[in-house]
């Protein structure tokens, strides 16, 4: 029995909800002339809304809205430098790696890290490094990050993708690595 009376309530309420709401109109309601602009972005706006044209009559006028302006290009900026005192920390990282003392190279650079952390050529260096010790994934990210360091610096740039591509090729990567080597010839062409 109580399970019937709540068939019933739901079905009460559900009708009572369909009551209220309003039939469909079959013709459209005359749309408000309105002198606000159109929303930016929003493609091609109908200023009237389209009808069945009388004879005579003009047909609506289609306003498109202006193209977007076109993204600028990067500024070049100045090669990327090392300070002195980061420039010998990195000449003795070299000599070390040199010398098969990788261990010695990786605190001089981690030392010059500590010093310029946004130099995108300490951290080419050290993807170097890592390539010496057969850490090769790390050195691309290391090249990755000079990369991204390296806005608008195409000659950094480039050594960074040389960096990645050699650490594609040595990870067995060989379409990647020949990507990578295409971007680093087109910035150094530039």
């Amino acid at each position: 029995m109580r399970r019937s009376t709540r068939l019933i309530v739901a079905t009460l309420l559900l009708a009572s909800a369909g009551c209220s709401l309003q039939p469909f109109k079959t013709e459209p309601e005359p749309a408000a002339k309105s002198s606000a602009p159109p929303p930016a972005g929003s493609g091609p706006v109908i200023a009237e809304p389209p009808s069945v044209a009388e004879p005579g009559t003009a047909e609506p006028v289609i306003e498109v809205p202006p193209p977007a302006p076109l993204p600028r290009e990067r500024p070049k900026v100045p090669p990327a430098k090392l300070s002195p005192a980061s420039q010998a920390l990195v000449t003795q990282a070299q000599s070390q790696r040199k010398k098969g003392d990788l261990p010695g190279a990786t605190v001089a650079l981690e030392r010059a890290l500590r010093i310029e952390p946004n130099n995108p050529l300490l951290w080419i260096e050290m993807g170097r490094l890592r390539m010496d010790q057969k850490n090769y994934a790390q050195a691309e990210a290391m090249g990755r990050k000079a990369l991204s360091m390296a806005v608008g610096d195409s000659r950094t740039q480039s050594q960074a993708w040389v960096l990645i591509a050699d650490s594609l090729k040595a990870r067995g990567k060989n379409p990647q690595a020949q990507d990578a080597l295409s971007k680093a010839k087109e910035l150094s062409a530039n």
